[in-house]
């Protein structure tokens, strides 16, 4: 007997009209704000320029901004991708006047870890700044970053980090 029971047009009508609704807000006019995105790509511990940078509207609340103010990459920032805060630091990791060296570098160094540097042959100890890791290209094997170190340290560091006799401690 269940033909002869009316069909539910009232249920019908609710849905339709939540369908409808819901419709309706996700075609409303939603506030936009402009967001930077890279324009080309950004290599880990190099400064954002203008230049790199192009604006793009997306809706209000997507994503929060980044504080643009003296930027620095803190991580390779491909061609098109949002510029987030986690890929921005807030100044130059290379202290004025220091020089930057190829050292191998451990997988978990960053750009932006402190190290400390000691040479086991020529014996020194300072300070550095990891400044690029090693490349995530699969037909690399190299584990050689770049670390900035104080102007009078940069050629016996070079030298230790070419013939293996540097050690890399990492700051927690």
């Amino acid at each position: 007997m269940f033909w002869l029971v009316r069909p539910p047009y009232v249920r019908w009508a609710v849905a339709a009209a939540i369908v409808v609704a819901a419709l309706l807000w996700d075609l409303r006019d939603g506030a936009q704000i402009l967001y930077p995105f890279a324009s080309s790509a950004i290599a880990a511990g190099t400064p954002i320029t203008d230049s790199q940078v192009v604006w793009r509207g997306i809706p209000e609340g997507t994503m929060e901004m980044p504080d643009l103010s003296d930027p620095v990459a803190s991580r390779d920032v491909a061609t098109g991708e949002p510029i987030v805060p986690s890929a921005v630091s807030g100044a130059s990791l290379i202290p004025d006047g220091w020089w930057s060296v190829p050292i191998p570098l451990p997988g978990v160094a960053i750009p932006g870890t402190r190290v400390r540097l000691v040479g086991i042959e020529t014996v020194f100890e300072t300070d550095g700044i990891v400044v690029s890791v090693a490349g995530e290209d699969l037909l690399s094997f190299s584990e050689t970053g770049m670390v900035a170190v104080p102007p009078n340290f940069a050629a016996v560091v070079a030298i230790a980090a070419r013939d293996g006799t540097l050690i890399v401690l990492l700051d927690p």
